[in-house]
Parts: C-alpha cells; structure tokens; sequence
C-alpha cells in the first residue's frame, strides 16, 4: 500500500550554541567549550531515537568553521525527508552531518516511526506535530484486522473504529463515499424503507470493495 511520506526540519532551540557577539579566533576556546556541551545534550537526548546513531563531527572545525564563517551560531536541525530522519549541525552556510537513518518502507512500520518521533515531540522539539501526525493517520488508515464481517449493519454493530477505517477510506472511492452519503441521510429511516434499503444494499457493495484492497 502506497502512502506520502511527512517531511519537516526542526531547528531545535534548545540546542543552539549562540554567543552575543561574533567569535573571534581568540575565543575559539570558549567556543569549542559550549559547542562540546551542547552536542553531548543533543546525543543523551536523540541518540537511539526512531533508530538514528549520531556521528560526532569534528567539534574543532565546527569551531572554526564559526569563527571563519562571521557569524554567531551552531544551529541543530532536525531533519525527516522521504528517505531518511537526520541530524544536522549548522554554521554559516557549512553543513556537518551528525548521523541518519534512514526511513521504513512498510506503512505500519512507518506509523510506529512517526508516533515515537511524536511523543518525543515538543513546543521547542516539535518534529512530528500532533496536528500533523493525526493527519497522517487520517490519510493512511490503519487496516481492520481481517474482516469478518458479512454487512455493515454487523460492522456499525460490532465496531466503531472499523467504520471509521472504512468511511476513511470511502473519501477517495466514489461510489463507497456516496453510499456513505445515502447511509447518513436515511439514518432515521425504517429499515424496511426502500431508500434505506438501497443505502444498505450500496454500502454492503462498497464494503466488499472494501475489503478488495487487503
């Protein structure tokens, strides 16, 4: 089953090296110091997360990469691409890789993955954002378990999250997403009413469709 892989970068704030004014070459001390402080914050924190190892670069040419560079500070970034969840540490316009992994193929696979970057998502770490991630789950419902279900009226019965797996699924599918349409204007309808009679018979069709796609 095809989905769309979420992407977002990070800049992680609380993670930045900043100093108030641009570093010089006698400074490099000091700024070797804060630059190892953080980056041993940033490793007990991500290290191990969605299966990612950091590579420490090399911490003294981070340094002088920002002196060199004119500019104030060592930027952490949280990247997560189509293919793979990284870490990258920025200054100027130099870029150090930090470590990768790359990203499951399998949707469900994929769902566990984003749900542990989500839960280690904050206001100042917010990788994979609730919003987002609830999104994702809408787009991609998870599939019931196999059906068993002879009609829907044993379905609406028996279980609410199957249906809405399937009335999920019905948006993108024309003719489940009008039975689901004529289910719900004769929902107050007796059931021997003979519009709601076609409703239920075009759902148990849809249903069928339904369960083509496992």
């Amino acid at each position: 089953m095809s989905f769309t892989y979420f992407e977002n970068t990070a800049e992680l704030d609380g993670w930045l090296v900043s100093f108030d004014k641009v570093p010089q070459a006698a400074d490099k001390e000091n700024v070797l110091k804060h630059i190892r402080k953080n980056w041993e914050g940033v490793k007990s924190d991500l290290d191990g997360l969605g299966g990612i190892k950091l590579a420490k670069p090399d911490l003294e040419t981070v340094a002088d990469t920002l002196i060199k560079s004119g500019t104030h500070a060592v930027i952490f970034d949280l990247v997560l691409t189509k293919s793979e969840f990284r870490l990258d540490v920025i200054t100027g316009n130099v870029t150090f890789k930090a470590g990768t992994v790359r990203l499951p193929s399998d949707l469900e696979d994929y769902r566990t993955f984003l749900g542990n970057l989500n839960g280690w998502s904050t206001t100042e770490r917010n990788i994979v954002p609730d919003s987002d991630f609830k999104k994702f789950n809408e787009q991609n419902p998870k599939k019931p378990p196999k059906p068993s279900y002879k009609t829907f009226e044993e379905m609406a019965k028996k279980s609410k999250s199957d249906v809405d797996a399937f009335r999920a699924w019905a948006k993108s599918n024309g003719k489940a997403k009008k039975a689901f349409d004529d289910i719900d204007k004769t929902a107050k309808a007796k059931p021997a009413d003979p519009a709601r009679v076609a409703a239920m018979k075009a759902i148990d069709a849809s249903m069928q469709d339904y369960y083509k796609t496992f």
